[in-house]
């Protein structure tokens, strides 16, 4: 289940990928809509911390000041029905800040 990433600009962070039955990307997406959190990956990453914050008894806020921030394709909502990613608007996991645009960048113009 865990898959390592290259220690080089991802120190730290595992990847964890499993199967489930077919309607649950679906339901994901759903709940994400009525939910308003910013994609599919970041609503399993806090279902996942929320059952570990109960099951091993760890304060909830601990393990999700852990989690990565967004970034890229983890940081929009995919459609799994259309196949598409919502980009319109993007939201900061850390204070609910609604931004228009690319929010997953971090650009020097000069």
């Amino acid at each position: 289940m865990p898959f390592r990433l290259e220690p080089q600009g991802f120190p730290g962070r595992a990847k964890i990928q499993f199967t489930t039955y077919a309607a649950m990307p679906h339901q994901i997406y759903q709940a994400c809509l009525a939910t308003g959190v910013i994609s599919n990956t970041v609503y399993c990453q806090r279902a996942l911390v929320e059952a570990l914050a109960r099951d091993l008894k760890i304060p909830l806020d601990s393990l999700l000041a852990e989690l990565p921030t967004p970034r890229g394709p983890s940081g929009h909502l995919y459609d799994p029905a259309e196949g598409t990613m919502r980009r319109d608007v993007t939201m900061i996991q850390n204070g609910g800040v609604l931004l228009v645009g690319p929010a997953n960048t971090d650009e020097n113009v000069r």
